[in-house]
């Protein structure tokens, strides 16, 4: 199964790079790479980073308080989780890098750092639909004349229009549902609900554990100060990259992108990244960019939007990378089998 899924991942990266490089004006990609202005890159950069490190600052505050781990020790794990998440094809394996990484060196346990990790997965879902939710309300509704051409498919605003205020309802809808799994007896009467439906026993036990894993990512965090400051850090954190967009943008001739837009285009490109990809995510993460700018009305020409995601992706896939693996090298970490990760599972 597990072979097949990245297979899967295989055929789409290559399906969205033929359907990216069809119809594509070489001299006008080489034009806008050439072009971008280098300050711009530089400031992307420097953001891009300092949100890493903030994302190592909240990992330190999901731990308890009888298994501290200073931020600063948590820079070089959340780099090794990128690495291999970004070179091998299941995308839980760089979870569990920087888990066995944190709990040997830190003597945290790995079940407590795995943990931690489906903490920091939750806020980062709640955050990202919040925040899409918000950013839609400050930007213009999709004009329903509007055409959007990706890849010989032609979308029409009409289509669009009613397809994003869906999804800011079932967005809304969603964050509602987490705050409802709060609640003990709701939680009950769900799983008793999801017992009736004529589905195999493996599938019941993997929505169970998978609500418990929700619901133990909020409940790790017991005191209401701590939880206000982990919300205020993960906003902060997807701001941050988001203002990182906003910025390469700048650094582009001709494109004009709002702090709003570049948060509803980081929604747009985490979404994409959600479907089974090649390892980085290569095609599916310019796809998402490009299907963006014609969205949200950024710039009409794709050479630009394909340059655009192209920079966006190696200022996060070659330092994450290089580092983590060299992080990695350091300290003699190699990737862990399926049965390990099985039992890892199992042990959380």
């Amino acid at each position: 199964m597990k072979k097949i899924a990245v297979y899967l991942g295989l055929l789409v990266s290559l399906f969205c790079c033929v359907l990216i490089l069809q119809n594509l004006d070489w001299k006008a990609l080489w034009s806008a790479l050439s072009q971008v202005h280098p300050i711009w890159l530089l400031t992307t950069l420097v953001l891009f980073y300092t949100a890493v490190y903030l994302r190592a600052v909240r990992w330190s505050l999901l731990f308890p308080k009888e298994n501290p781990v200073a931020a600063h020790r948590l820079f070089k794990p959340t780099m090794i989780g990128f690495a291999f998440n970004n070179v091998l094809p299941s995308g839980r394996v760089g979870e569990f890098m920087r888990a066995i990484y944190v709990g040997k060196k830190e003597k945290t346990g790995i079940p407590v750092a795995l943990g931690t990790i489906v903490t920091e997965r939750v806020f980062d879902g709640v955050t990202i639909i919040l925040l899409f939710v918000v950013s839609m309300t400050f930007i213009s509704p999709i004009d329903p004349e509007m055409t959007v051409e990706f890849g010989g498919f032609r979308l029409h605003g009409n289509m669009l229009a009613p397809l994003m205020q869906k999804v800011i309802i079932g967005s809304s809808v969603l964050i509602g549902m987490l705050g409802l799994l709060m609640i003990p007896s709701v939680r009950r009467k769900l799983i008793q609900l999801l017992s009736i439906l004529p589905l195999p026993d493996r599938i019941h036990h993997g929505i169970e554990h998978g609500l418990e894993d929700v619901i133990r990512g909020f409940h790790a965090i017991k005191h209401p100060g701590r939880f206000l400051l982990i919300t205020f850090y993960s906003i902060l954190i997807w701001v941050i990259c988001s203002f990182a967009a906003q910025t390469l943008g700048w650094g582009f001739d001709g494109v004009s992108m709002t702090l709003m837009q570049a948060i509803a285009l980081m929604v747009i490109e985490s979404l994409a990244v959600m479907i089974p990809a090649a390892p980085g995510y290569w095609g599916l993460y310019e796809a998402g960019i490009i299907f963006g700018f014609a969205v949200l009305n950024l710039n009409p020409s794709k050479e630009i939007a394909l340059a655009y995601g192209l920079v966006m992706h190696l200022i996060f896939f070659l330092p994450t990378t290089v580092l983590g693996l060299w992080f990695a090298g350091q300290a003699s970490l190699k990737p862990p089998s399926s049965k390990t990760m099985a039992s890892l599972e199992n042990e959380q």
